[in-house]
This record gives structure tokens, C-alpha cells and sequence, in this order.
């Protein structure tokens, strides 16, 4: 399965920024990359047709991304992971036969709808 690219949402990086900024404490990357959950929704909002058609509802979605909060946190807070990168890692988990994420842990998207 295939699913295309969306524009980088600048916007919520910059909200996420922000608030990292305005927090101290050891969960304050998570806090910042996850509040209001605006990079799920901006990814389901580009991706739900193709994920409901092979059974990922918004609930599992949650679930497999949140595998990946390290890799939302150096897109978002570390700038040391591309807009391009992070999307191929998530996208990279559709991938008939994939078995691990690409940072080597389990629990991709597959995982959930094999």
C-alpha cells in the first residue's frame, strides 16, 4: 500500500516547539509532541481512506504511532529527522511482509491488521 506524502504541517511543529518550550520535566518532549493529538490527526486526515480499507481505525492508528513518539520528537523538537524521513518510517510499516519498524522494534502497522 502506498500512501502519499502529506505537506510538512509547519504549523503544528511550531505549536509543538512552543509548548516544549514552555514545559519543564523529563515527559515534557512527549507532552509536546502529543497534546491535542494534531500530528495523528493530520496524518489520519490524509491517510483514513487507505487505512480504514485494510482495517486501521483512528483508535489503532493511535496505538502504532505511538510507537514512533521518539522519531515525532526528533522530527518536531530535534529537527534531526526530515518531514520526508518520519513519513517514509511510518509509511514503511504498510509494507507487505514488514515485520519491524525501521528503528528495529516491533509493532508496526502490520502488526495490528495481519
Amino acid at each position: 500500500m502506498a500512501l502519499p506524502t502529506p505537506p510538512e504541517p509547519r504549523d503544528i511543529k511550531d505549536r509543538i516547539v512552543k509548548r516544549r518550550s514552555a514545559c519543564s520535566g523529563p515527559s515534557c518532549d512527549s507532552f509536546a509532541v502529543w497534546f491535542g493529538n494534531e500530528v495523528a490527526k493530520y496524518l489520519w486526515d490524509h491517510w483514513n481512506r487507505e487505512l480504514t480499507r485494510v482495517g486501521v481505525n483512528w483508535q489503532r492508528f493511535l496505538s502504532i504511532l505511538s510507537n514512533h513518539t521518539q522519531e515525532l520528537i526528533d522530527w518536531s523538537i530535534r529537527n534531526t529527522l526530515t518531514w520526508d524521513d518520519l513519513v517514509r518510517i511510518l509509511v514503511s510499516e504498510l509494507s507487505p511482509g514488514s515485520t519491524e519498524t525501521a528503528t528495529g522494534r516491533r509493532g508496526g502497522i502490520m502488526d495490528y491488521i495481519t
